[in-house]
């Protein structure tokens, strides 16, 4: 997964001088943590399991496909498994210019394509704890940055990074980040609502190097407000091999599925 992102203190001019390196610091992290590699083509598998504390976990199976256009990176998702969700499709193209990325759904029981945008990308993914927001890319633009120490996450020493919304009323008025120091990949999420509480905390596991890429086989979000979680496991992981640009179409999502 490209994670892509989250992100970004004796004389008083001195200690402004600190906060604006610090500052600055933070903004340079998450810009690495977004630019970082995550090959020019990408095919998982994945289990996405929904737990609550009522009734028998959710599981669902879905494929996932990622190519790199070098100004538009675009992702899409096919959802196998169970049947009441079977052939639901996902594709979001991110643009290295600063854009909103451009959302769709296709919705096989209505048969048509439909389009996430506005406040609709603060929406839940599919009943899950991740947003339409949370699984694509936030503009770097969108947040101020500061750098706010070191800390331990599985045994790898992190940058912790504070990202604070420009504008008020985004769902997130702040967001806490693990940086992984020895691959700039993002360990962990801390999401604070507007009111300053703590919403939800992504956990991020499995980080290892798979053909040179790092990578993340597991991700964990639970909203702790509504004490509920979602599960995603990555396996099959495979990078850089060839996928036709018609399957990152609109009118692929149409297909219900990868033939």
């Amino acid at each position: 997964m490209k994670t892509k992102c989250f992100i970004a203190a004796v004389l008083l001019l001195a200690g402004m001088a600190g906060l604006t390196a610090q500052g600055a610091g933070g903004y340079d992290i998450m810009k690495r943590a977004d630019e970082r590699y995550a090959g020019d083509t990408a095919q998982y598998k994945l289990t996405m399991t929904l737990v609550s504390g009522r009734g028998a976990p959710r599981i669902r199976e879905l494929a996932y496909y990622f190519k790199d256009y070098g100004d538009t990176e675009r992702i899409l998702m096919f959802f196998n498994s169970p049947r009441d969700v079977a052939g639901t499709g996902y594709l979001s193209f991110s643009y290295d210019d600063n854009r909103d990325d451009d959302i769709w759904l296709y919705l096989p029981a209505m048969k048509r394509v439909r389009r996430i945008t506005g406040s609709g990308k603060n929406d839940s993914f599919m009943g899950t704890d991740f947003t339409y927001e949370d699984m694509g890319r936030r503009s770097l633009d969108k947040d101020e940055f500061s750098l706010r120490g070191e800390e331990t996450v599985d045994g790898s020493l992190c940058w912790v990074v504070e990202a604070r919304a420009k504008d008020a009323r985004e769902p997130y008025g702040r967001r806490v980040l693990r940086v992984r120091k020895d691959s700039y990949v993002i360990a962990g999420v801390d999401y604070y609502d507007r009111q300053g509480r703590l919403l939800k905390t992504l956990r991020v596991s499995g980080i290892r190097q798979i053909d040179g890429i790092w990578t993340a086989q597991k991700m964990e979000m639970t909203n702790v407000q509504d004490k509920h979680s979602t599960v995603i496991e990555i396996s099959d992981i495979r990078f850089n091999l060839p996928l036709d640009d018609s399957l990152f179409a609109v009118t692929g999502l149409e297909r219900g599925n990868i033939r």
